[in-house]
């Protein structure tokens, strides 16, 4: 007597039942799997992207807001700091490079962020990986741009291409351009899997020069070149040590005010994403008790689908045992059936998850500044699978109980 078969023809007679059963376990599973994999993807790009700002320097505020605003392009910058910080740092023996990043306008909604030539020839956005062209050169002049990846695919910008920027940092409604300076692509960045794929450089100085020129109403044209040195602010300093030795101190001088009389914080990128991911952990295991109250319903399903038959099949059960069926045999028949549903819905549901996270990736990506691809497997997965079809077994235990205890004679009889 093949189980197999059996198992497969009852629940083909309750298919309706059978395919509700399996996709309550389905979105269940699909949305722990997605849960888990947007939680290992996010923080693992979170902080490879981390991991290449050693300390960022910028105004007294929010830590978290400056980390953000700087690494992954998320939020508004605190707000800015005089050029004098930039170039005390860049002096600091302690330190080897000191990259500047001023924000402060966009296109399209995405930001164009004053730099110097030293974050393409010198700056390491992941270990031992510098930024790379896939066609045209780095800016040389004022009011060139290089611009992401993903800027030129959803602009459609290329070298060679105009274009002309937006007040702030992020585009809405009535947002005035700059109407009267256009800027110049140079050259594409090869893509970086970074919210560096979604930024547009240009020199520091035309930015300052860009505001100066909106600011000034009255003086001709080559006064309006001229950018006095009480306009000449920056974002933020991304800075890199010759030394780890060096990370405490430069820190806690620049953070107690004793460094120059520079009022500015320090802020170690890796420990604020850290801190950030302790809080989205809090979040997660709210939404992955109630992914997991959704596969305990569906284990209840699969008793409830099950049961309920029983009384239907009590003559079946009672003609198999009469046939020479042992009572074993018929609990194997129905524990099998709760694990073929719990299986087929887990293994569906983790598939599921995959494909749900890969069909909103662009959407995940442009809110969270990171690229998530749904393509990450892990041994968690392989547990949540196996840990609900032991819970469909076990529920599949009590009917299976019932079928056991069949009184063939009174069955038949009647």
């Amino acid at each position: 007597m093949n189980i197999i078969n059996i198992v497969y023809k009852n629940i083909k007679q309750r298919s309706l039942s059978s395919l509700l059963t399996i996709l309550s376990v389905l979105l269940g599973v699909g949305l722990v799997t997605a849960v888990i994999i947007l939680k290992k993807e996010s923080e693992e790009k979170f902080n490879q992207t981390a991991a290449g700002y050693e300390i960022i320097v910028g105004p007294k505020g929010s830590s978290l807001q400056l980390t953000l605003s700087t690494v992954y392009q998320i939020g508004m910058p605190v707000q800015n700091m005089p050029l004098k910080v930039y170039e005390l740092l860049k002096d600091d023996r302690r330190v080897r490079l000191a990259v500047p990043y001023v924000f402060g306008d966009n296109y399209r909604n995405f930001r164009i962020t004053g730099t110097v030539p030293e974050l393409f020839s010198e700056f390491e956005y992941k270990k031992g990986v510098r930024y790379n062209l896939e066609n045209g050169s780095f800016f040389k002049n004022d009011f060139e741009a290089v611009i992401g990846k993903e800027v030129s695919e959803k602009t459609r910008l290329n070298a060679g291409d105009t274009f002309t920027g937006s007040h702030g940092i992020e585009s809405y409604e009535g947002a005035s351009e700059h109407s009267g300076n256009k800027f110049r692509v140079t050259g594409i960045l090869s893509r970086t899997f970074t919210p560096s794929d979604r930024m547009i450089f240009v020199s520091m100085n035309s930015v300052w020069e860009l505001h100066q020129r909106e600011d000034e109403i009255t003086g001709n044209e080559e006064q309006r070149h001229i950018v006095p040195d009480s306009s000449k602010t920056i974002s933020a300093v991304l800075l890199k040590l010759k030394s780890p030795v060096f990370f405490d101190l430069l820190r806690r001088q620049i953070n107690e005010n004793k460094y120059e009389g520079i009022n500015a914080q320090a802020v170690l990128p890796l420990f604020e994403i850290k801190q950030l991911f302790d809080i989205i952990g809090n979040i997660n295991s709210v939404i992955l008790v109630i992914a997991y109250l959704v596969i305990f319903t569906s284990a209840v399903s699969i008793l409830v689908s099950i049961y309920n038959s029983m009384n239907e099949r009590m003559r079946e059960i009672a003609v198999m045992r009469s046939l020479g069926a042992g009572r074993f045999l018929i609990m194997k028949i129905i524990i099998f059936e709760g694990m073929f549903l719990s299986l087929t819905g887990a293994i569906l549901g983790s598939f599921s998850g995959h494909i749900a996270v890969f069909l909103f990736e662009e959407k995940i990506s442009a809110l969270s500044g990171i690229k998530i691809s749904g393509a990450v497997f892990s041994m968690f997965e392989i547990y949540l699978i196996a840990g609900t079809v032991i819970l469909g077994m076990l529920v599949s235990f009590i009917p299976a109980v019932k079928a056991y205890r069949t009184d063939v004679s009174k069955i038949l009889n009647s």
